[in-house]
């Protein structure tokens, strides 16, 4: 059974997806897809109608490059009004030989988090904090061993039904189902996690369109979370009032011209525009970089003071994500500013070393280990699927980027 899953990321700017192959505990990309957002405010959804339009875009993108439909997704869901509980309860172990296997542990979850239920609310995520066998011997992973008794002490994500609704709701209209669902900051904690990263205290900081989420995670767990109303558009709007320009025109400005870093502009580099005041102006490289550059020290300073006020911690690692970190020179300044505990989340996967791939990538990975965990064989496509995509990739040709990669993983 080829173990293949589905991510789509519905943002403010751009909705994402992305289906990858999990095989020896390697990831490879498929496929990925990418359309502009509408009907999205700060990461909830206020258009329904806007939105869908936008998603059957995404989905139909990725459908032809892979050769099969899509029915089956992991869906990113907003965190906004979430809540950060501990919840701790036990199970005793009737089999025979007393092994604790996956349902156990999965049984185990479940009983632990009864009283966080409510009417209100659904719950994201279980991040066990330790498991003890027999009240006394601490683990971090039972799967495998020994007792009359597993106890849990977890950290339990949830939040208000509408956020998930609002997505699930919409997938499932399009013939979608949503097998899991998963925030940003778990998400992207999860694309970036090693054994050193889970033996610290990390800050994750994602730059969003119109707002930015803080994420603190000690031992890989999340312990702290804040959303703060700054984002990537504000770097657009210092440019609107330099050069007078629409909101749209200056968007496209920072994208096509812009750089982070005055240090890596080129001060020969001259564009022709013409702002709202129908005025022709020669825009330099150089003074536009430095805009730029001003607005993101400025967020990135502003930010790091909320990360602090989350926390007295020591902070090991700050990660910055969000698409405006994709800007050349944007790295420096986070070293600049965050000094050496600072970094920009990239992924070495080939197809989705873009960052703005990188919460669908977080989100698979933290699936494929709940699966491990429990013990469970599971894949979003048949085998009957599988062939599909070998069809399509021989209409493809060998030429083609797609063709190789599947050509690679499937034969």
């Amino acid at each position: 059974m080829r173990k293949i899953f589905t991510c789509i990321d519905i943002g403010t700017d751009t909705i994402k997806a992305v289906t990858m192959e999990e095989y020896n505990e390697k990831f490879n990309v498929l496929a990925t897809a990418i359309s502009p957002s509408k009907g999205v405010r700060k990461g909830l959804i206020v258009d329904a109608n806007a939105i869908t339009g936008a998603i059957k875009k995404v989905i139909k993108e990725l459908e032809s490059k892979l050769g099969a439909k899509i029915e089956q997704v992991l869906a990113i869901v907003p965190s906004n009004n979430r809540d950060i509980s501990i919840a701790t309860g036990d199970i005793n172990i009737h089999s025979d030989d007393h092994i604790i296997d996956g349902d156990v542990i999965f049984n185990c979850m479940q009983k632990s988090v009864k009283k966080n239920i409510n009417a209100s609310t659904e719950i994201v995520s279980i991040m066990p904090i330790e498991y003890k066998i027999n009240d006394n011997k601490k683990v971090k992973n039972p799967l495998g061993l020994q007792g009359d008794k597993l106890s849990i002490k977890s950290v339990v994500v949830s939040v208000p039904k509408k956020n998930v609704y609002s997505v699930v709701g919409i997938l499932e209209n399009m013939g979608i189902e949503v097998v899991d669902i998963i925030t940003s900051s778990i998400a992207n904690y999860a694309a970036v996690s090693d054994e050193e990263f889970d033996k610290k205290i990390v800050a994750i900081i994602d730059i969003g369109k119109e707002k930015t989420v803080l994420s603190v995670f000690n031992k890989g767990i999340l312990i702290k979370e804040s959303i703060v109303s700054i984002g990537s558009d504000a770097i657009d709007e210092a440019i609107s009032f330099n050069y007078k320009t629409e909101e749209d025109k200056s968007k496209t400005i920072k994208e096509e011209y812009g750089v982070a870093n005055r240090k890596y502009a080129d001060s020969d580099e001259n564009y022709k525009i013409v702002n709202r005041l129908d005025q022709e102006l020669e825009l330099n490289q150089y003074p536009l970089a430095e805009t730029i550059e001003f607005k993101i020290i400025e967020m990135l300073k502003n930010v790091k003071n909320d990360v602090n006020n989350l926390t007295n911690r020591e902070i090991s690692y700050i990660i910055v994500t969000g698409a405006s970190t994709a800007m050349l020179g944007f790295d420096a300044l986070v070293s600049d500013v965050y000094g050496s505990k600072g970094q920009v989340l990239s992924t070495n996967i080939i197809g989705i070393r873009d960052v703005k791939y990188a919460t669908c990538y977080g989100a698979i990975k933290y699936f494929v280990n709940k699966l491990n965990l429990r013990e469970k064989e599971y894949t979003m496509f048949s085998d009957e699927k599988v062939d599909d995509m070998l069809k399509a990739r021989k209409k493809m040709g060998t030429g083609s980027v797609l063709g190789k990669i599947f050509g690679r993983i499937f034969e």
